[in-house]
């Protein structure tokens, strides 16, 4: 394919946005990393229909090996597949909610030291129809094979990773978010948990916070 890619920051720096166009198929992607004091690390994805026609189009968007709570820089750079083999990825279901956390803390004593925090990923202003949890299925995307929804995956590098169908009309765009934070406690969860049973108002929440 024909394509294009740009960079773009913003004057103070806490803005990154990558573009790339594709001439051929008159379609072009960007995402934009920025912060938000309430929510975490923000994913902002934008689709863009460049044609004159409506597209029918199947997306798979996220973020790939998230850290787990308890893994410090040390750590992962001298054991990291000692690290892999204590990961633990779940998906909260109703919510759509990713929480990646150790099965225990990784400690170099014969003592039991449980892992109370977490990762968590979550996604606003689009359906994901599934939802992928690891990077395995990710061949079967790219070669047009039906993958699985993931619910848990134990051992295996995280990543949350939305999936699903879209009808983009001509000269449209379609965004979305990806969003997440770290050393999340069970409160915390189930705080999010309940904020993400419903989802009318929170795109204007987290842009809100990000402009702030």
């Amino acid at each position: 394919y024909k394509i294009k890619r740009n960079i773009y920051k913003n004057k103070t720096g806490n803005k990154i946005l990558f573009e790339e166009i594709n001439e051929d198929l008159q379609v072009s992607f960007r995402y934009q990393w920025t912060f938000s004091e309430k929510f975490g690390f923000v994913k902002k994805s934008i689709l863009s229909n460049l044609s004159d026609e409506t597209l029918e189009i199947e997306f798979l968007d996220g973020i790939r090996n998230i850290l787990p709570y308890g893994v410090a820089s040390e750590l992962q750079n001298s054991k990291s597949t000692l690290v892999d083999a204590y990961k633990k990825n779940e998906l909260d279901q109703e919510s759509g909610l990713g929480i990646f956390s150790l099965s225990a803390m990784i400690v170099d004593k014969a003592e039991a030291s449980e892992a109370l925090k977490a990762t968590c990923v979550w996604s606003v202003g689009i359906e994901a129809e599934k939802h992928l949890l690891s990077t395995g299925q990710l061949d079967k995307f790219r070669y047009g094979s039906e993958i699985r929804n993931e619910t848990e995956i134990r051992a295996e590098r995280g990543a949350y990773l939305i999936n699903g169908h879209l009808n983009l009309a001509a000269k449209t765009d379609k965004e979305w978010y990806i969003v997440s934070d770290l050393n999340q406690s069970h409160a915390d969860l189930i705080e999010l948990k309940a904020l993400l049973s419903d989802k009318s108002n929170l795109k204007h929440l987290l842009e809100a916070d990000i402009d702030k």
